[in-house]
């Protein structure tokens, strides 16, 4: 790679034509000019004509040698969020499971990071949620329900994310996929857990949830999979996403070919003509999870300490979400008994000085702070029913609901 000279004048293109770097915008850019910036001490020539600073670059010493930002920048290099995540799998997965687990399992009992309970109660018909809140003193049930959801997808994109480091940098081994139920006999169920129509879901439910907007209006600034999340909290919705789906797989014959060839390696006492996906024996249902095959690194850090930050980072993020998009005021004595009761690790000491710091019904900071913010809001979205839709979260965001884990 061509060397930058000392004491010699750059404008940010210049240093990527010499560095044979692609000219970035964005993100990307910023990226590159953090990585030029960390390697060299320099200052900004100053424009003659205006006595400003100008953008351009002098060096006056080299530091060390430039790497390319795309390596600097990429999930295997930047991980501090997910650095507490990394250690704790190190320390709480077993190097002999490769059993198959959905993400709830993981959350609640493999890593033992949720009451898994009070994690799936949020599914349950809403007396059940009536009267669980109460039993807990919680008084807004729609919170409970929004704080779940939003503190499941934190988490999941965490766990992801950690998984993904590793296995680039050959850590471990993962696979993400789905267990799919069919009807085996009157009253038995068959399974078979693959990867190998994963694509193919998330074509149909894009297809689905879009033919489902436009026939029911369910919100006109989102589309395809990014509208699971509001499907999911519509019991009529669900129902018919559900229909949907496994009629579509059912429907393609490939897809089912693929289905039944897993079947016949996974299962020993298989016999196509009594135990095949079919029309007789059809799909009922599937949801995701992943399996750990193989973890080549175990440490022996505390686990409660991992625990807690894992846990404090995920109620910092959920709190400045629910912040961003709830629309109802939030009782901050109901935010920190849903907390409580949803972490097996609580903290007792953790604050958050930009999201309910002070956590007490009575304090008049945090009134005006949600007063403002009602106010700022001037698109709220309605329903077809005439009720305020939920979150909108990005697909990254969407959550593993009860069909789909």
């Amino acid at each position: 790679m061509t060397e930058l000279e000392l004491n010699k004048e750059y404008t940010y293109q210049q240093i990527c034509k010499i560095l044979n770097w692609e000219l970035k915008a964005g993100n990307s850019k910023k990226a590159q000019i953090k990585e030029i910036e960390s390697a060299f001490e320099f200052y900004h020539p100053e424009n003659k004509k205006t006595h400003k600073p100008k953008k351009s670059y002098i060096f006056t010493k080299k530091i060390r040698n430039l790497v390319e930002p795309s390596i600097v920048n990429s999930a295997g290099n930047n991980r501090k969020n997910i650095q507490p995540m990394i250690d704790y799998l190190q320390t709480k997965v077993n190097p002999d499971d490769n059993d198959w687990y959905s993400f709830t399992d993981w959350y609640c009992e493999k890593l033992d990071l949720m009451n898994k309970y009070f994690c799936n109660a949020v599914y349950l018909e809403a007396e059940t949620i009536i009267e669980l809140c109460k039993k807990e003193g919680i008084s807004d049930e729609n919170l409970y329900k929004e704080y779940v959801s939003t503190a499941k997808s934190e988490l999941k994109n965490l766990f992801l994310k950690s998984l993904n480091y590793l296995q680039k940098k050959n850590q471990i081994s993962y696979q993400d996929s789905y267990m799919f139920f069919y009807q085996l006999g009157k009253r038995s169920k068959g399974f078979v857990i693959s990867d190998c129509v994963n694509d193919l879901i998330i074509q149909n439910e894009t297809v689905i949830c879009n033919d489902m907007n436009e026939e029911y209006h369910i919100n006109a600034k989102m589309k395809g999979r990014q509208l699971l999340r509001i499907i999911y909290s519509n019991e009529k919705y669900t129902n018919e996403l559900k229909k949907s789906s496994i009629a579509m797989l059912m429907s393609d014959t490939e897809a089912i070919k693929l289905l039944n060839k897993e079947l016949s390696v996974q299962q020993e006492t298989y016999i196509p003509d009594c135990g095949s996906i079919c029309a007789k024996r059809p799909l009922i249902s599937y949801y995701r999870g992943i399996s750990i095959s193989d973890i080549r690194e175990i440490t022996d850090k505390d686990t409660k300490v991992l625990a807690l930050e894992i846990t404090n980072s995920i109620r910092q993020r959920s709190r400045k979400t629910l912040y961003k998009h709830y629309h109802m005021y939030i009782k901050p004595s109901d935010l920190l008994k849903i907390e409580k009761k949803l972490f097996r690790y609580f903290d007792e000491n953790f604050t958050d000085e930009k999201y309910f710091n002070s956590l007490t019904d009575d304090d008049s900071e945090i009134n005006e702070l949600f007063d403002a913010k009602q106010k700022a809001t001037v698109n709220t979205d309605y329903d077809e029913c005439g009720e305020m839709n939920s979150i909108d979260y990005s697909i990254e965001e969407i959550l593993d609901m009860p069909f789909m884990e």
